[in-house]
């Protein structure tokens, strides 16, 4: 199998955006997969992208949520990014690709349905989920029962890696919560509230890329995602190369 995989925002020369590279890569050898990775903010085009993953980074302008009185709260703001991401999973809608979003991405995606972000998790009565002196934090969470998420990690329970000042608050249209931090109950992962008849949607608030790969909560996110963007291109493929007979 070769999948083609376009990062939303991985911009050349950024150390920290090879980390996705790395897990993904690190997940196409699991599956047995060739892979070739895309920065789409770079190059734009959707031809032949078998699945897009929504990278970390910059607070989103929250005019785009109806919080622009809480601008000061804000840290970096991208506007052209923005823009490019946003154009980008309208794309993915139109054109039904498998997506992972990772921190700000799982926030760009839930804006994108029309949800709303806490633009300062602390400010508002929040755990801080900061990194710590320039490493990543250290949390617990908790996968809800019944979700997909908790069917591909097999697991109710466990500590993952936190380096966000910014959260989920009120959930677009169509997605459910699948994982919330246990202690402030921060929105950890969300997920289609119905999957029937859409291409694959996970997206989490911690950095899977940057834990282990052997964590459970880490590398098997890469493989499933991997695994859906294999799926669905065999099923664009069988689709497209079908051909009704004439009487």
């Amino acid at each position: 199998m070769k999948l083609t995989i376009g990062l939303s925002y991985a911009p050349p020369n950024t150390p920290k955006y090879d980390w996705y590279r790395k897990a993904l890569h690190n997940a196409a050898s699991a599956l047995d997969y060739e892979i070739e990775i895309i920065d789409l903010s770079s190059h734009p085009s959707m031809h032949e992208i078998d699945g897009i993953l929504f990278t970390g980074g910059a607070d989103i302008q929250p005019s785009r949520f109806g919080k622009q009185a809480e601008v000061h709260l804000c840290e970096t703001i991208d506007e052209e990014r923005d823009r490019i991401e946003f154009n980008i999973a309208d794309e993915a809608d139109t054109h039904n690709i498998p997506i992972l979003g990772i921190c700000r991405g799982m926030q760009l995606l839930n804006v994108h349905r029309g949800g709303t972000l806490i633009t300062d998790i602390e400010s508002f009565g929040g755990a801080s989920h900061r990194k710590v002196d320039g490493f990543d934090a250290r949390h617990d969470v908790r996968i809800e029962p019944g979700s997909y998420l908790r069917r591909v990690l097999g697991e109710g329970e466990s500590e993952v890696n936190s380096a966000h000042h910014q959260a989920v608050e009120r959930v677009g249209d169509g997605l459910s919560i699948s994982a919330r931090a246990i202690g402030d109950g921060t929105i950890e992962a969300l997920e289609w509230t119905d999957p029937t008849d859409k291409p694959f949607l996970l997206a989490v608030q911690w950095h899977p890329e940057r834990m282990e790969f052997s964590e459970n909560f880490a590398g098997r996110i890469f493989e499933t995602f991997l695994w859906e963007c294999g799926a669905n291109k065999m099923l664009k493929h069988r689709i497209g190369s079908f051909q009704p007979r004439h009487a």
